[in-house]
């Protein structure tokens, strides 16, 4: 933590350069939009091209069952000269934020995929405008650095928007602000704020169960990483533990997978499978000496291994 005290003392002196807009993805929605697909009937990938042609740029290779992103069957009005021949073969779409083209044939749609609508900015602010009319979610405090979070439900002409807006504070002076809004699609959305990294290096972490998992750095605010939910979802994340020592989350969901561990890169280390009917609502995850406990609201607990996520035993 000395290392980020240091570092933080620095940018209260360059404020103003920490400011900035960022928003996600817009998306047109017109006629040809098709929306999130997977990578289907291949061997192993399909190749993500530049143009709309087989003998084009190879960009990426996308494994098979990947998901592909806003996807658009108006291929034409991109294609040019001799592309034109080839266009309606393809799909427009992205991958690992490239835009390309990839043959229809390997795709199939993926709705259960297809992001919400959601908006992020980084904007500082005091601690009254982090609060807002909305509930605490996060209060951290370590030595003079703090951080706060707060939840809040906003009606937006007609459309209902949840927001998450983050402060970052030194001596109570605010260093940078995070918000990330996602828009309702009939159900209320999990947004969740809680604090990651490591006891020196601590970190900021987001969950938006339509979104990802996004990781800030403490000492700048910015997304050092995100795990997109069609990646590996994570449920409601109803409960979360962190390792002090490593850095390691690990999540569980009332209706998502079993638990999984993340590194602090943003890595997947594993994800166990517990075949156990009798399993339902995690309620709390202890981190012992010897194993991954997950206590359930049925009355059992699960015990599972650090490095493999196997499951040691079940109890009641």
């Amino acid at each position: 933590m000395k290392k980020c005290i240091a570092v933080l003392i620095i940018l209260i002196l360059c404020l103003s350069v920490l400011t900035a807009e960022a928003e996600r993805k817009a998306v047109v929605k017109d006629n040809f939009y098709i929306g999130a697909m997977r990578v289907v009937k291949c061997k192993e990938f399909v190749s993500l091209r530049s143009a709309p042609d087989k003998t084009s740029k190879v960009l990426a290779k996308v494994p098979k069952n990947a998901i592909v992103l806003y996807c658009s069957n108006n291929v034409r009005q991109y294609a040019k000269g001799p592309h034109k021949k080839q266009a309606e073969l393809f799909i427009r779409c992205e991958y690992e934020g490239q835009e390309g083209y990839i043959l229809k044939k390997h795709l199939r749609p993926a709705p259960e995929a297809e992001p919400a609508e959601t908006r992020q900015s980084s904007d500082i602010m005091t601690r009254d405008e982090v609060i807002g009319n909305g509930q605490s979610v996060l209060d951290w405090n370590e030595f003079n650095v703090s951080v706060q979070a707060a939840y809040e439900e906003i009606t937006e002409e007609r459309d209902r928007w949840e927001y998450i807006r983050i402060g970052c504070f030194i001596n109570d002076e605010p260093i940078w602000g995070y918000t990330e809004a996602v828009k309702q699609e009939g159900k209320p959305v999990t947004l969740k704020a809680f604090m990651g990294g490591m006891e020196d290096d601590p970190m900021v972490c987001v969950y938006d169960e339509e979104y990802g998992l996004t990781m800030i750095d403490l000492l700048e605010g910015t997304e050092s990483w995100i795990i997109p939910k069609w990646t590996c979802p994570f449920g409601d994340a109803s409960v979360i533990a962190v390792g002090e020592e490593t850095g390691i989350l690990y999540i569980a969901g009332s209706h998502g997978p079993d638990p999984v561990a993340v590194s602090p890169e943003g890595t997947i280390l594993w994800q166990s499978e517990i075949d156990d009917s009798g399993k339902k609502d995690p309620k709390e995850i202890i981190l012992d000496t010897e194993a991954v406990q997950v206590k359930y609201g049925s009355g059992k607990t699960a015990r599972l291994d650090y490095e493999t996520g196997e499951v040691i035993s079940i109890s009641e």
